[in-house]
């Protein structure tokens, strides 16, 4: 019971600072309470369903095929069953109930409730590997500042970039072309962070490998953040600018 006390709250501490840290980025009109909970609850579910289907796809492979270091089976663990099936998971369930609340009334609301989802998401994730380390009698802690700085925080800007793209669907339709584009985006744009990140870790873990994920994990940054900017300024309830003197 102690070690997954422990998981719990070592899983969840980085998930609830990352949220907190978005949901103040929403400034003029924020989500209330209940709906960013529950959005984050419908992220540990669809961490549910993307493992079961992981578990799925796998059932059709021979059994030591992703384990024999190939890079077709590294591409395909981080491409397809890191990157599609999970970011896939994450964007029905902020597609088809989350995109439909009335409280979903301004853009950067997508980036809010994506990473709501994105972070449920990670904290299951979070917390079952470091049960599962602990069990194995490994240093569980060992793993916890790096899915702290990495893996966590790389979910939430995942889910972050997919909302940004949701709330610009919703909110700029200037055509059928721009909707589609918007709500491609919204699932290929995580996905190809989510791969590459992935693909990086399959390699040996060595100061190379360690500088590249944190170029990539700077380079989301950068991009999740600029993005925010964008749908803050494209924000109905955004005071008007004063005039000039």
């Amino acid at each position: 019971m102690h070690g997954w006390a422990l998981a719990i709250v070592a899983g969840a501490a980085p998930s609830l600072f990352l949220l907190t840290f978005f949901y103040l980025r929403d400034r003029w009109q924020r989500e209330p309470m209940h709906r960013v909970a529950l959005a984050f609850g419908l992220g540990t579910y669809a961490m549910a369903a993307a493992r079961g289907l992981a578990y799925t796809v796998l059932a059709f492979l021979p059994a030591d095929w992703l384990s024999g270091g190939t890079e077709a089976a590294r591409l395909f663990e981080s491409f397809v069953l890191a990157g599609y099936i999970e970011e896939s998971a994450k964007a029905i369930v902020l597609f088809t109930a989350i995109y439909h609340w009335d409280e979903f009334d301004e853009p950067l609301d997508g980036v809010v409730y994506g990473v709501a989802v994105s972070l449920g998401f990670a904290t299951l994730e979070n917390v079952l590997y470091i049960a599962q380390a602990q069990s194995a009698f490994e240093p569980g802690l060992s793993i916890v500042w790096q899915r702290a700085l990495f893996a966590v925080p790389a979910h939430a800007l995942f889910g972050g970039a997919m909302g940004y793209y949701a709330g610009k669907s919703k909110f700029d339709r200037t055509n059928a072309a721009a909707l589609w584009r918007d709500r491609v985006c919204a699932l290929l744009v995580p996905l190809v962070f989510h791969g590459g990140y992935n693909y990086a870790l399959h390699h040996q873990l060595d100061a190379r490998v360690w500088t590249v994920v944190t170029v990539l994990s700077l380079a989301m940054w950068i991009f999740v953040l600029r993005r925010v900017q964008h749908a803050d300024r494209a924000s109905p309830f955004r005071p008007p600018d004063p005039p000039p003197a």
